[in-house]
């Protein structure tokens, strides 16, 4: 007498198993995917802060105002009648980011790849491109990054001693990030 044994998967375990497994792959797809698609964010983040202390920095390193004295800061504008602070902001015809002489020159939109324009402030000037500081471009280690530099007078006295730097970094699809710094007359 022989016993027979039979092998293999029933139909049932058959479709209990598909059913798990597309169970599996609906989690999958819900849940673990999109956290892979925003995992470059915190990069891209880290990526837009250091590109924003690079400019901050190269700005603030620049003077108050073309009118105050570079020289030893003898004079500050607004102090007296005769040196007052400029009322128009905005660059004085520099059009090298070296030849620079004050904070406001960089109000505008600063791009690293043609096409990154579309995330431009429409009501800041194109500026130029973004580059290091030996004015090597930065388009392959930044690209569609954009940088919108904006400088008013901050209304903290009426002096008009302080000037506010606003910086918004757009990273591609990844969002804005917004930066400050003040600047003050001395």
């Amino acid at each position: 007498m022989t016993i027979r044994s039979d092998k293999g998967f029933t139909l049932i375990e058959s479709i209990i198993a598909i059913v798990i497994i597309g169970i599996a792959m609906v989690s999958l797809t819900s849940f673990l995917f999109p956290l892979a698609r925003d995992s470059a964010r915190p990069h891209n983040e880290v990526r837009a802060a250091a590109l924003a202390q690079s400019l901050m920095t190269e700005i603030l390193s620049r003077g108050f105002d073309e009118n105050s004295d570079p020289d030893g800061g003898v004079e500050r504008c607004g102090e007296s009648e005769a040196l007052l602070c400029s009322t128009a902001l905005g660059s004085d015809g520099e059009s090298n980011p070296g030849a620079y002489n004050d904070v406001d020159d960089y109000i505008g939109c600063w791009v690293t790849t043609t096409g990154s324009e579309a995330s431009c402030d429409s009501t800041l000037p194109e500026a130029g491109k973004l580059s290091d500081i030996f004015g090597n471009e930065i388009d392959e280690s930044y690209k569609n990054f954009t940088a919108n530099v904006n400088v008013v007078y901050d209304s903290l006295d009426s002096a008009g001693m302080h000037k506010r730097i606003d910086i918004v970094i757009t990273a591609g699809n990844y969002g804005d990030y917004s930066f400050s710094a003040y600047r003050g007359n001395y």
